[in-house]
């Protein structure tokens, strides 16, 4: 993996994390996010020089990787005794599906509300494509966006950090990349981050289901 896209993943993982929520309002806002982004970068300048080397932005993977085990862990070890049983591990990923299926049941019920033309509780299949419409619609506008990516592209083009190749990024260039970065992850829009937002799914959500 290229460290430019090293970085641009701990970027997301730190500046979208309930760490950069600085109100704790359950949303992360454009200057949350590009605050949490800036005292990484701060963070990962050892020599305090503005740039970042290559082996300043490995070990700022490095960290991201065991900052990320370490909550993982501390959220499976209910008791807090450093150790994780079996049934704790069941007990955590039971949690994981429940919540998964929370998200689930909540966007299905905002579908309805917004489709629901007759009000009979569930989407028929016109009402369904409407939605399809809708939202093929709001990916098209934001494809046209100055300085988006292209929507119809499954894996988004990723905003690139190392603008003038010489293998270092500036702090203009950190920052330029984590304001691009923003907008890809803010699938709607409408300046802030909610959980889950901007995550890529494996398989096609369907309406309804």
């Amino acid at each position: 993996m290229k460290l430019p896209l090293i970085l641009l993943g701990a970027t997301a993982l730190i500046a979208a994390s309930p760490a950069a929520d600085l109100d704790r309002d359950g949303q992360v806002t454009r200057a949350e996010f590009m605050a949490a982004s800036e005292a990484r970068f701060a963070q990962a300048d050892a020599d305090f020089d503005g740039q970042l080397t290559r082996e300043e932005m490995r070990t700022l993977r490095d960290a991201m990787k065991t900052e990320r085990a370490r909550k993982g862990f501390a959220r499976m070890d209910a008791n807090g005794d450093g150790v994780v049983t079996e049934q704790e591990m069941l007990a955590a990923r039971e949690a994981r599906a429940d919540r998964k299926g929370d998200r689930r049941e909540a966007m299905r019920a905002r579908m309805i509300e917004r489709f629901d033309a007759d009000g009979d509780g569930v989407l028929s299949e016109a009402e369904r494509e409407t939605a399809k419409a809708q939202r093929e619609q709001r990916r098209a506008d934001r494809a046209e966006r100055p300085g988006d990516e292209r929507r119809g592209d499954r894996k988004g083009k990723r905003p690139r950090l190392d603008t003038n190749g010489d293998r270092l990024i500036s702090a203009a260039e950190y920052r330029a990349g984590g304001e691009a970065l923003f907008a890809r992850l803010d699938a709607n829009g409408d300046g802030v981050l909610t959980e889950g937002e901007g995550r890529q799914r494996k398989r096609k959500r369907r309406f309804g289901r």
